[in-house]
């Protein structure tokens, strides 16, 4: 086996197509029906059978247990990826209640399939609760805006609930599949509820209280930037109290559509609650939503959508400027809110005007500086015209020479530099000696040591071009046009598995290489180390201290806010970095670390030298609250993400102290 297979990122190696069908077992849930899940509900009954295939590599399994399909995984070594194991394809099995993922998410039920991928309702054992795991279709799992998307908002929602809202709180990666982890929301959906109406109509005055939560939940997201931008009546969820739940958020990104005679479809949402500026192609925004709601709100008043039905003659006037103001061609001429939409529509007086999208901005920024140059080249054009012409009627006449001065020595005005690349450590010892700095032989990647944590701690996060040597065919990419992917910047797009293969990889590229003694390794910081090493051993609240606004790192500036109009930033706060910052730029503790908080989340393990995923700490470049920006900051808790702002540091430390301090 090569060196580039036996550390490629460990993924499942049992590959299965299953018929996976709802059964009379499922007779204990039929009071939940329909079951929903973000993105599509399936009826069911204990009497039919609904079929639909899965043909993948099974995710589910670890290596040497039991499957529920009644094959054995073989043993692999860590990191190891075995090509030549056996592979069941024309096995036909049931998803059984009981089934176990990734050691954590028990099966309830098999919810079924829709044009988002296929569903299941599982039981989080590590935190009691509900949630629905969904396997995320083809086309999205390779569309990067898709998951893009997905991750922004899980980033921006992680610690943070909505009565109304069932958000995604997780990306899983598994071989070439992608999963996702989100709320349960029991019920029926809108839609249905609207068709048990007379005539498949529902009344105003039993809308209001529904479209009021889904205004509420829709103008909670808002606010943390995110958009819909696929709402219809299968995605709000309605359970036996009344209560809605809104599922889908970012899930279908913008550019997730086909044309057809130059407007926007789609097969995943109707063009009926698209507004006019998304079936053009531009960028949506919160206008957007509010004019699918609208049009969500016809369709349950009206018994169909707007093109084929019209509004109930008793509906009053008040509504229907309600409707006409919130489905205007032009956003800015819809309501400022969602809820001042409902609050129009149940008679309120709603006043207020729209700002402009960031969009619109940009096509004006772009308007107003090409007119701009054109005046100005005219108005140059003009004047180089007179003074041309001046030079050529003025007669020439001899002018005479100036006296020549003495020769005196000429003088350079000399700039200090905006800034001054840092020093390189220099290895003073054959090895590894603690109290002394050290450079790695394979990768000159530098080293600092840290008598408090009696280890060395990674100068400055790994690197493209580090990250390369040991996979030359990894890509960081970009973020929405801008590079990601220097060689001094920061690695991105790396998720848990890949940064313990890199570590393992470099510490048996040094051992070969008779720089590393066997009693060290270089592998992922603790979440505890990362946490000390980011403080610098001051106990501060933030890696700069106890002030606001920073005073170091790479968070949202004004650069990120000049690049992104649209995206929050610190006001105040200039570190000149858009995206991720060469990782020398990224600013320097009392410790000599740099980019210790701030520039990109670096991944830690769980304890010293563990293989459990600890969380990513620290912050990074896109992040501009100040609860995520802390210290002692974490979040995630599978570490399967590959995202824009997901890298790692490496420590060297004596193997001794992991067994000490366990997993």
């Amino acid at each position: 086996m090569s060196r580039k297979e036996r550390y490629r990122r460990p993924q499942t190696i049992i590959s299965c197509r299953l018929v996976l069908r709802i059964s009379m077992s499922l007779r204990p849930f039929a009071a939940f029906a329909p079951f929903a899940l973000p993105g599509g509900v399936v009826w069911f009954h204990p009497s039919f059978y609904v079929p639909f295939a899965l043909t993948a590599q099974n995710p589910f399994l670890r290596p040497g247990a039991e499957s529920s399909y009644g094959a054995q995984m073989p043993e692999s070594p860590d990191h190891e990826v075995n090509h030549d194991a056996p592979r069941i394809n024309s096995a036909r099995r049931e998803v059984r209640v009981g089934l176990l993922l990734w050691d954590r998410y028990e099966v309830v039920a098999v919810i079924g399939n829709s044009d988002l991928g296929e569903l299941w309702l599982c039981h989080d054992r590590d935190e009691q609760r509900d949630v629905v795991v969904r396997l995320l279709a083809q086309d999205l799992r390779r569309s990067k805006q898709a998951l893009a998307v997905i991750h922004a908002g899980i980033r921006r929602l992680s610690d943070q609930n909505h009565p109304s809202m069932a958000a995604i709180r997780q990306l899983v990666y598994a071989g070439d599949q992608v999963f996702l982890v989100g709320d349960y929301a029991p019920g029926v959906d809108l839609g249905t509820w609207a068709q048990r109406g007379p005539d498949g109509q529902r009344p105003l005055e039993e809308l209001l209280p529904i479209l009021r939560q889904v205004a509420d939940a829709l103008d909670f997201a808002h606010r943390n930037h995110i958009i819909h931008r696929n709402l219809k009546p299968t995605n709000i969820l309605l359970d036996s109290d009344g209560s809605a739940r809104v599922t889908d958020f970012g899930l279908v990104p913008h550019h997730h559509f086909g044309f057809q005679r130059g407007e926007a479809d789609r097969a995943s949402s109707s063009r009926t609650y698209l507004a006019p500026e998304m079936r053009h192609g531009r960028e949506p925004d919160s206008a957007s939503d509010q004019y699918a709601l609208a049009a969500l709100a016809w369709h349950l008043l009206a018994g169909a959508p707007p093109d084929e039905a019209k509004l109930p003659d008793s509906l009053p006037a008040y509504a229907r400027a309600a409707f006409a103001r919130a489905m205007s061609p032009k956003a800015r001429k819809r309501f400022v809110t969602c809820e001042d939409f409902v609050r129009a529509l149940g008679g309120e007086r709603v006043g207020g005007r729209r700002g402009r999208s960031a969009s619109e901005w940009r096509r004006i920024g772009i308007i107003t500086g090409s007119i701009a140059g054109g005046l100005a080249a005219t108005a140059v054009l003009l004047l180089g015209g007179r003074a041309l012409a001046a030079w050529l009627n003025t007669p020439s006449t001899p002018r005479p020479a100036p006296p020549r001065p003495a020769s005196t020595p000429a003088v350079v005005e000399e700039k200090a530099p905006e800034w001054t690349p840092p020093a390189p450590l220099v290895a003073t010892t054959p090895l590894p000696t603690p109290g002394q700095p050290w450079v790695a032989h394979v990768v000159p990647m530098e080293f600092v040591w840290v008598s408090a944590m009696q280890a060395w701690v990674g100068r400055y996060e790994v690197t493209n071009e580090e990250y390369r040597r040991m996979n030359p065919e990894h890509t960081s990419g970009d973020y929405e046009g801008l590079c990601l992917n220097g060689d001094r910047q920061p690695v991105v797009r790396v998720n848990f598995d890949d940064t313990v293969a890199y570590a393992a990889w470099l510490t048996e590229q040094e051992r070969e290489a008779g720089k590393l003694p066997a009693t060290l390794r270089y592998r992922l910081p603790s979440r505890m180390e990362a946490i000390t090493y980011t403080r610098s051993g001051l106990g501060y609240t933030y890696p700069w201290g106890e002030n606001w606004p920073p005073t170091r790192g790479n968070y949202a500036d004004a650069s990120l806010g000049s690049a992104f109009p649209e995206k929050p930033s610190i006001s105040g706060y200039q570190d000149g970095f858009a995206v991720t910052a060469p990782v020398e730029r990224s600013g320097e503790n009392p410790w000599g670390l740099f980019g210790a908080g701030g520039n990109v989340w670096e991944t830690t393990s769980r304890g010293a030298g563990g293989s459990q995923f600890g969380g990513w700490q620290g912050g990074g470049w896109e992040d501009y609250q100040a609860a995520r920006m802390r210290a002692d900051a974490l979040y995630g808790f599978i570490g399967n993400a590959r995202g824009a702002v997901n890298g790692f540091r490496l420590v060297l430390a004596p193997i001794d102290n992991e067994v000490a301090a366990g997993d």
